[in-house]
């Protein structure tokens, strides 16, 4: 099977022998700029013997996705069982896909709405679901599908990739520090392509960029949009865990407490706390 993205070895491992045999749901899973959303396409073009550039014109492929990071709301999947109840005239053993991105945002009622079609969806179709792991999604949608996990290919993997391609190597290294090695966010960051953690990924870059005044005066506007807050802390922790291996002992001490307090910080977030006195503190903290 072809990939128009690096996937771990592992990985492909996993996706053929889900292709040899389909079930009737999988999940893909793996941490945000990982690649799922391409490889869930890349999938579903496999499944119904076509090409990836033709998934956008099939009539029988429907995506379900976040708007703005907000919640999936149950309409969604209301509008999916009108698809599905429709009549396919192709009789080959997949003749449908239904892709939902980021699935950990499907509202609590819109999962409970999934489950009759989980359990018995229509002859020859496959659910596609991404999400960063099983245990995002409820129990009850978890224990439906089958999981395979999306794993970060190696650095030397991955800068061989992209310079293949005819990127620049120092421009392969600069991205790669930047996402943390996650190879979709780097396709997007290498091609100018739109990805959600674009726009974090400029955010973070500001942040350690900035002096302690500018970084608080980013926090207005980041409390207002907590998705972004959000992701732009996922991003600082990525860029902390690949400085630190290679980190001499003087910037070590540094990006070890970017990490902590961006997970901090990101967790509480995750929690509704208070998003401006969370940033606040942050800011403070990563002057420190």
């Amino acid at each position: 099977m072809h990939f128009p993205i690096i996937v771990h070895a592992s990985t492909v491992l996993r996706i053929e022998g889900f292709l040899s045999n389909p079930s009737h749901a999988v999940l893909l899973s793996g941490p945000a700029g990982s690649g799922k959303r391409i490889i869930a396409f890349a999938l579903a073009a496999e499944l119904l013997g076509i090409s990836f550039e033709a998934i956008a014109q099939h009539p029988y492929i429907s995506v379900i996705a976040p708007e703005d990071g907000k919640a999936i709301p149950i309409e969604s999947v209301r509008t999916l069982e009108h698809f599905l109840s429709r009549k396919v005239p192709s009789r080959q053993a997949v003749n449908r896909i239904v892709i939902i991105d980021q699935a950990e945002l499907l509202s609590h009622e819109a999962q409970n709405a999934l489950l009759k079609t989980l359990e018995e969806p229509p002859a020859g179709t496959v659910l596609i679901l991404t999400a960063p792991s099983y245990r995002s999604l409820l129990p009850t949608i978890g224990s439906r599908v089958q999981a395979i996990s999306v794993g970060r290919p190696h650095q030397e993997s991955i800068e061989t990739y992209f310079v293949t391609k005819g990127y620049p190597t120092s421009k392969v290294a600069q991205a790669f520090a930047i996402s943390g090695g996650l190879p979709g966010l780097m396709e997007a960051l290498l091609s100018n392509a739109d990805h959600p953690l674009v726009p974090a990924t400029e955010k973070a870059r500001a942040i350690l960029q900035s002096s302690t005044y500018e970084r608080l005066l980013l926090v207005d506007e980041l409390s207002k949009q907590r998705p972004l807050a959000i992701n732009t802390l996922y991003i600082l922790e990525q860029m902390a865990h690949i400085r630190l291996k290679s980190a001499d002992a003087t910037s070590s001490g540094q990006w070890q407490a970017i990490l902590t307090n961006c997970y901090a910080a990101r967790e509480l977030l995750n929690t509704n706390a208070q998003a401006k006195l969370v940033l606040s503190n942050l800011m403070l903290q990563l002057s420190k």
